[in-house]
């Protein structure tokens, strides 16, 4: 069975990730081979570790993900490639594949699968667009969500037709790789750290959605010995840099970037933040789950979904109740432990392998109808 994964980039995203963990896992089983399609070459900071599994990667000779030429050109690759599943992650791939199957004659046409990443996007909020994007998903043979709150978002917003496309996938990680990374020490991750610091980490592109602004402003009332490592990098990452000037506490928060070694920084790290205004089933939580520490999260759809009775959540913007949560971590560390624990029990369900089974299980039945 030959199955093609199509994404605009493999940019610092859960998404992108995603597709370069499950990728050469799947290529490892008997009788499947997975290729990848990019609609550009920049910034795929993914795309290095790949290859180095084996990853066979092509790119749209357009390299814009955003022109709509690309449906010829994925048109011409599906077809030369044969495949037999054609696997599509993320906007504006949705569009560009669903309107290249309809120039395919629907006989010779590869079963076209959807994972739905996110519980909310833009195009929801202009209702012009709920007829377009249910001209744009009819076309797909299975669409997945990350979460059930995903899925039930979706079919509320096409209006609930063909239920039987849709299922529930959630994302995963590779469990025990992340719980057996060599963590660093402290003041080899930064010079500003003592292994006397208290590491709160988050790790997420800045971006309006991500909110790390929440994060940095809790900051400012925890102790002195507490320092923030934000890891990722994106459009408002400038800003943020700002904010911390503004707020007067850039000597005790660290800007890394993008990091190809995050399971060994999770591994380091005493507590995880993600502030995210709203997510799918955000892969960055359930690695620092599986890394054993103790999560603290917005109390949004996505993240409740994993945190909820396991890690701390918190109203969403409300920096002073998150750092009122992280106080009362770094002054019980018995706390501490005792949440780190819970969430790795609750890390175990995300386990990567499952995953894979779960979608490798998708593909065959589809293709079993060919």
């Amino acid at each position: 069975m030959r199955v093609l994964q199509i994404i605009s980039n493999l940019g610092a995203g859960g998404a992108e990730k995603l597709v370069e963990q499950f990728a050469p896992i799947m290529n490892e089983k008997e009788n499947l081979h997975v290729d990848i399609l990019l609609l550009t070459d920049k910034g795929n900071v993914f795309e290095k570790s790949l290859k180095e599994r084996g990853g066979r990667i092509f790119t749209v000779p357009l390299r814009k993900p955003r022109n709509p030429l690309n449906v010829f050109y994925i048109w011409d690759f599906v077809r030369k490639g044969r495949y037999d599943v054609v696997h599509v992650h993320l906007f504006p791939t949705l569009y560009w594949v669903s309107l290249a199957a309809r120039l395919m004659w629907k006989s010779k046409r590869p079963k076209l699968v959807y994972t739905e990443h996110s519980t909310h996007n833009r195009r929801r909020n202009i209702k012009a667009f709920r007829v377009v994007d249910r001209i744009m998903y009819s076309v797909y043979d299975k669409i997945i969500s990350v979460s059930n709150k995903t899925q039930e978002n979706l079919v509320d917003w096409l209006g609930g037709q063909n239920h039987y496309k849709f299922i529930t996938i959630p994302n995963g990680v590779n469990v025990r790789r992340i719980k057996e990374a060599k963590p660093y020490a402290k003041r080899d991750l930064h010079s500003a750290f003592s292994e006397e610091t208290v590491i709160l980490c988050m790790v997420g592109r800045f971006s309006a959605v991500k909110d790390q602004a929440t994060v940095i402003r809790s900051l400012v009332y925890l102790p002195e010995t507490v320092h923030l490592l934000l890891v990722g990098d994106g459009p408002r990452r400038g800003e943020m840099e700002s904010l911390v000037k503004d707020l007067g506490i850039g000597h005790r928060t660290h800007f890394l970037g993008f990091r190809d070694d995050v399971d060994r920084i999770m591994n380091t790290v005493d507590v995880v933040v993600l502030s995210s205004k709203w997510e799918g089933l955000p892969v960055t939580i359930i690695e620092a789950m599986a890394a054993g520490k103790p999560v603290v999260g917005t109390d949004v759809e996505g993240i409740s979904d994993v945190v909820r009775g396991y890690g701390l959540l918190f109203e969403r913007g409300d920096f002073r109740q998150l750092a009122e949560i992280v106080l009362d971590l770094v002054v019980n560390e018995g706390k501490i432990h005792l949440i780190g624990q819970r969430c790795f029990e609750r890390a175990k369900f995300f386990d990567i392998y499952k995953m894979v089974e779960d979608y490798v299980q998708v593909y065959r039945s589809l293709c079993d109808n060919l």
